[in-house]
């Protein structure tokens, strides 16, 4: 057999390495990867519209790189994916600076200073023609941050000019332009939230002179958020650690705004599932990695709330099938039993905070009589329509039966004629024409009409419980969580 060597075009390869399917925000997380990488504290990003004709700039204060070590790290392929990498080495397949680059831009200009002497190389898509050719500029293309890197000391400066890519083929307007600083901002924000935080090694990130602040994506910080136990998959690779959470349900949210904030870029719909790590750095965020055996799980809204933190080793690299863009993670066989257990019980869970308004669930969800009683409805399996049952053990039932003596067998036969008339089917098809949005949340005059009555009711519980104050928590076991309605109650009780 004898060998022939076929050596790419680098006209027509590089053109094709520009659709890799990189969007703006994970371009510049890429660059970020390699700021990490250098050892760098500090990240600035400027982008800039100059007339529908955009640069960007990043400015780290890594170590830097010489004359020699730019080459390589302008060389398409670089180390590749079989090169031995350090565990803060966000590093895969040697292409990320000049793919994620070029993906947006038609010219790529590297500026670094190391020990005070600067090296510089640029990749200019149109001067690519039959042989690897890249430019040696004197100097930085103008820029505010370039400004800066002439009197700044080690570092990186990251240049993109000719910007023909970064809003599509057809460009962006100024404002469609501004809307996409924000998606930047939140990308980045939750890719490289655990080094924003200081949970690993803390690194700040700023866009336009404006500080990231890291977006958490667990809600840790809330006190309804349910932390279930670690995992630790071990193979002979390295161990995986995974840890679920289920989030509060909307109910336990402060405002709206605080709501929408939590659920993260896309929402909460798109945010759940597994939230895959490769040396603290966000790799794939939400999504069911494919798991539930013949019907794959997909994003609901009954399982909005199960979000579950993989933690990588970089040595897993290809046993996960990381993509280029380091934004697809797929797990290999010998992890799926285990990851699809934990995924099950995480959406069960999820689930039934969901259904139930995670009333009556505390600081690590644990629900019972610590909070006021369990929520009034149970649910009972049947084979058809399932039949749902007031407690007749929840606080407000006991209240009334009290309240009513001799006469409290009317209360039970009005219970029944309720519970056999409950239009489940009507309630599904209502959720499912609003696309499974949640409940309208009573509107002025729905408060005033509810306010005396389960004020009345409220009052009534109360006077069972000699625990002490317990007033939150009554109102939670009978599920008013709104803050207008929860406020009207207390503005009745203390009226009499």
């Amino acid at each position: 057999m004898r060998p022939i060597e076929i050596t790419p075009s680098p006209h027509a390869l590089l053109r094709s390495l520009r659709g890799l399917g990189y969007s703006p925000e994970t371009a510049l997380a890429d660059l970020v990867d390699n700021s990490l990488a250098a050892g760098a504290r500090q990240v600035r990003i400027r982008l800039e519209w100059r007339d529908s004709n955009p640069i960007a700039e990043i400015l780290d204060d890594g170590a830097g790189m010489s004359f020699d070590r730019l080459v390589e790290a302008m060389r398409f392929g670089g180390a590749g994916p079989d090169a031995e990498r350090e565990g803060g080495d966000l590093g895969r397949f040697g292409l990320g600076l000049k793919t994620a680059s070029l993906s947006q831009c038609r010219e790529l200009t590297v500026a670094s200073r190391r020990e005070g002497v600067v090296a510089r190389l640029a990749w200019d898509v149109d001067h690519v023609g039959q042989e690897w050719r890249a430019d040696a500029p004197d100097e930085s293309p103008p820029g505010e941050l370039a400004t800066e890197f002439q009197t700044s000391g080690d570092g990186t400066l990251v240049s993109w000019g000719r910007m023909d890519r970064f809003g599509g083929l057809w460009g962006l307007d100024r404002d469609a332009f501004n809307d996409r600083i924000s998606d930047i901002r939140a990308h980045l924000a939750m890719t490289f939230h655990r080094f924003l935080s200081g949970e690993a090694r803390r690194l700040a990130i700023s866009v336009n002179g404006r500080p990231l602040a890291a977006w958490d994506p667990f809600c840790r910080g809330h006190d309804a958020t349910i932390a279930l136990p670690r995992d630790i998959i071990r193979s002979p690779e390295g161990a995986i650690t995974a840890r679920p959470y289920i989030l509060p349900h909307r109910d336990r949210f402060a405002s709206e705004r605080e709501w929408e904030d939590a659920g993260g870029p896309g929402g909460w719909i798109e945010r759940q599932g597994f939230y895959v790590y490769r040396g603290d750095r966000l790799v794939s965020a939400g999504g069911w990695l494919g798991l539930g055996g013949a019907r794959a799980w997909t994003r609901e809204e009954s399982s909005r709330l199960a979000r579950i933190a993989l933690d990588l080793p970089v040595a897993m690299d290809e046993t996960w099938r990381i993509d280029i863009r380091k934004s697809v993670a797929r797990p290999p066989a010998w992890a799926r039993a285990r990851l699809a257990g934990l995924g099950a019980d995480c959406r069960r869970r999820a689930r039934e905070v969901f259904a139930w308004r995670g009333v009556g669930s505390g600081g690590k969800g644990r629900r019972g009589d610590a909070d006021g009683g369990a929520w009034p409805w149970e649910a009972r399996s049947a084979k058809a329509v399932p039949r749902y049952r007031v407690r007749r053990d929840h606080p407000a039932v006991s209240a009334v039966v009290e309240a009513l003596g001799a006469e409290s067998r009317l209360l039970e036969g009005l219970l029944s004629a309720l519970e056999l008339t409950v239009p489940v089917e009507r309630i599904w098809l209502d959720v499912a024409e609003q696309g499974g949005a949640d409940p309208a949340q009573p509107v002025a005059t729905e408060i005033a009409e509810l306010a005396a009555p389960l004020a009345t009711l409220v009052r009534s519980m109360n006077k069972m419980d000699d625990s002490g104050d317990r007033l939150d928590s009554v109102l939670r076991s009978l599920g008013v969580a709104q803050p207008a309605l929860r406020a009207a109650i207390i503005q009745k009780l203390g009226e009499n």
